[in-house]
């Protein structure tokens, strides 16, 4: 009965909220646990100092133009010369060395010791060679048993580079021609044996390989 006469709180459409309570931190202050860092100290890089390329002659020695027999002779230098290596062949079996007068030539690897591996170093410059000549072959020849009289006529072309044309009969050379000449003839090639002839090409670096003709005897 006394419920009857309660105010409704909803009864003009609104509602009373009651306010929210609030939670006090009533021991002071709050404390987190942070993470302390640790300092390292910087280790300063030591630098290894870098060996200067060197090589010291084995042997007295023949230094060329480029890295091969094919090059003419430069310098020679005495054994036990100390040399700084410039640079090396592709297949690291020359040296481009300064010879200590201001010019550069090549050393044979197996004349001279190297102070460390070197096989990273840069590939050398090398001038050159003039080209093999082609097409080597006898073109003629006239065989006369009575009088023991054989001539030969040999003809070639151009490898290109060339300055000057030699030939080689038996190891022995025969003649230098001009580089405009492709063709000899031989008019007091050997009886009664077999001939073999040889052709290189020149220019002021070196010769190039030679090309080989073999004659049969004459008899």
């Amino acid at each position: 009965m006394l419920a009857c006469n309660l105010s409704n709180p909803r009864a003009n459409g609104s509602e009373t909220i009651p306010s929210p309570i609030v939670a006090t931190n009533t021991s002071g202050v709050i404390m987190e646990n942070t993470a302390t860092s640790t300092i390292i100290p910087t280790e300063t890089p030591t630098t290894t100092p870098s060996i200067p390329p060197e090589i010291t002659l084995i042997k007295n020695t023949n230094c060329r133009v480029g890295p091969s027999t094919f090059y003419n002779i430069s310098d020679q230098i005495e054994e036990k010369k100390v040399l700084p290596i410039i640079g090396r062949s592709q297949d690291s079996s020359w040296w481009q060395v300064d010879n200590g007068a201001g010019r550069v030539c090549w050393v044979f690897n197996e004349n001279a010791e190297a102070n460390t591996d070197f096989s990273g170093l840069q590939i050398g410059d090398a001038p050159p060679l003039p080209g093999t000549p082609g097409s080597f072959l006898v073109v003629d020849q006239l065989c006369q048993p009575g009088p023991k009289i054989f001539t030969v006529t040999l003809s070639w072309v151009s490898g290109g580079g060339e300055t000057s044309f030699r030939l080689f009969r038996n190891g022995n050379q025969l003649i230098e021609l001009k580089s405009s000449k492709l063709s000899y003839k031989d008019p007091n090639a050997p009886f009664n044996k077999n001939i073999s002839y040889e052709i290189e090409a020149v220019n002021s670096n070196g010769t190039s390989q030679r090309a080989v003709q073999i004659v049969p005897a004459c008899k």
